[in-house]
């Protein structure tokens, strides 16, 4: 179809539509409630004033356009497809900006609510994001209807006296004691009820408000009240439009957190492509007991947990991380090789010998693929290249990848670790028992995970236990419980 055929069929709908030039790269990405409209305007003359799309529009030979089912959505996916594509005459939002969110910090003791675009780990909750409307409008309207607090006091010193927000009947004031934690919780419960959804109260109260301002004649208290029911319904249409808003905000921040750690690793450690896939190598022992390693895949800067594996040591009795580090590399590395399924970047938790002996793993195996190192005390990483190491700075998002695929091997070996060593202890106490029998003994263990938490009457359900041997295995159970 010829760039002529595609504008005379463009939909008279809301959507989002990606130039391209000769080469099909998407060149920009914009959005319009009537894509025909929007779309036809950068081929008219008066179009060419513009200086942007003056320099653009000789440039593209293509279109595509997508269609949403309102404007919203195209703002959103506008934005998304923005930042994965980065097209070369999109300015606006190349400082890798996004839609606002509302953080309800409830890491505190008496919870705010702020504005954010940065959405971290740090267990507050997320909620957005907003494309339309004022969201710092909206949290003047919430702490004004749930009376939150929006400063900065140290909660952990009292005040004689609250600011003139108490008086003014817009907080409860918990800076001097006169809310408690229990009372500003439930105040926070019913902010959180209300971004779950349920702003419908809130609207009716504002257009009653509303409506007898305007019968007392007070036009312009109406018209505030009126705003304010406006805002509400905007956030209501958008909760309404927008599924699982507080997994979407992280997923939408992860999204363009990896698209930059991803180029931000090919570049620093000169790699042929972005790695996209990352598998990263970890051990877990203590004095050689019950050696395990991991492995973990990420994938575009997410775990992918159905590529995860646990190796419990062969080759090893003793304490020797470089010589485990090398069994599990090489056992990871036949098995891919065998599937085709290699990474992109092999990472070991480790410094410059674990490193090595990653290498030579991978050199038996015959694989050859870009391996790197991540020393955890100073956060260092090693490569192959070079005696000198690398440092990220702290709040790098190659760092932060790093760390993550880092600390998921770590807890998934340690988990494994401790599963066989817990498994270790409860047989070795179960054996102590005289009176048990190897199918007994399997019957307790499957039937009670946790045999420092067993009781008489847990042992009691298990037909053919005499009370003599119930009252050993709860001697012998003892030293389990913590």
């Amino acid at each position: 179809m010829t760039l002529e055929e595609s504008l005379n069929n463009l939909p008279d709908k809301p959507g989002v539509y990606l130039m391209k030039d000769i080469l099909g790269r998407i060149i920009y990405v914009g959005k319009s409630a009537c894509l025909k409209d929007r779309v036809r305007s950068y081929f008219h003359d008066s179009a060419k004033y513009e200086m942007k799309v003056a320099a653009m529009v000789p440039n593209i030979t293509s279109f595509e356009t997508i269609e949403t089912a309102n404007e919203m959505e195209a703002l959103i996916l506008e934005s998304r497809l923005i930042k994965k594509y980065r097209p070369k005459y999109n300015v606006m939002y190349k400082d890798d900006k996004t839609y606002p969110y509302l953080k309800l910090t409830v890491n505190e003791d008496f919870p705010r609510l702020a504005l954010t675009r940065r959405i971290t780990q740090d267990n507050s909750r997320y909620y957005g994001p907003y494309v339309l409307g004022s969201v710092n409008s909206l949290i003047k309207v919430i702490n004004k209807k749930f009376k939150l607090r929006d400063c900065r006091i140290d909660m952990n010193k009292k005040l004689e006296r609250a600011c003139i927000k108490e008086g003014m009947g817009f907080c409860t004031a918990p800076c001097t004691g006169k809310a408690t934690k229990e009372s500003y919780g439930e105040q926070v419960k019913q902010v959180e009820e209300f971004l779950k959804g349920k702003q419908r109260t809130l609207i009716a109260e504002l257009e009653k408000k509303m409506n007898k301002a305007a019968e007392n004649l007070d036009f312009e208290e109406a018209a505030r009240y009126r705003d304010q029911k406006d805002l509400v319904e905007l956030i209501l249409l958008q909760n309404d439009k927008t599924i699982g808003m507080k997994s979407q905000a992280m997923t939408d921040y992860m999204d363009r957190e990896s698209t930059k750690a991803l180029r931000m690793l090919k570049d620093a450690l000169k790699l042929p492509e972005e790695p996209v896939v990352i598998d990263c190598i970890d051990i877990s022992n203590i004095s050689g007991k019950d050696s395990v390693g991991s492995a973990v895949r990420f994938v575009s800067g997410l775990p992918d947990k159905d590529k995860y594996r646990k190796y419990r040591i062969r080759t090893l009795s003793g304490p020797d991380d470089t010589g485990m580090i090398f069994e599990v590399v090489s056992r990871r590395l036949k098995r891919l090789k065998e599937e085709g399924d290699l990474p992109h970047l092999l990472v070991i938790d480790g410094g410059k010998g674990q490193l090595n002996a990653a290498q030579n793993a991978m050199n038996i195996s015959g694989v050859s693929l870009p391996i790197i190192s991540l020393a955890k005390r100073e956060e260092e990483v090693f490569t192959l290249d070079s005696a000198e190491s690398i440092r990220f700075p702290k709040d790098s998002p190659a760092l932060h990848l790093l760390q993550a695929a880092r600390d998921e091997a770590h807890r998934f070996a340690v988990k494994y670790h401790k599963t066989l060593r817990d498994k270790r202890t409860t047989e070795s106490v179960l054996d102590k028992v005289e009176g048990i029998g190897n199918k007994r003994k399997k019957e307790i263990l499957r039937k009670f995970k946790e045999l420092g938490k067993i009781t008489r009457e847990d042992l009691q359900t298990i037909k053919g236990i005499p009370e003599r041997i119930i009252a050993d295995i709860l001697e012998a159970v003892k030293g389990l419980k913590k």
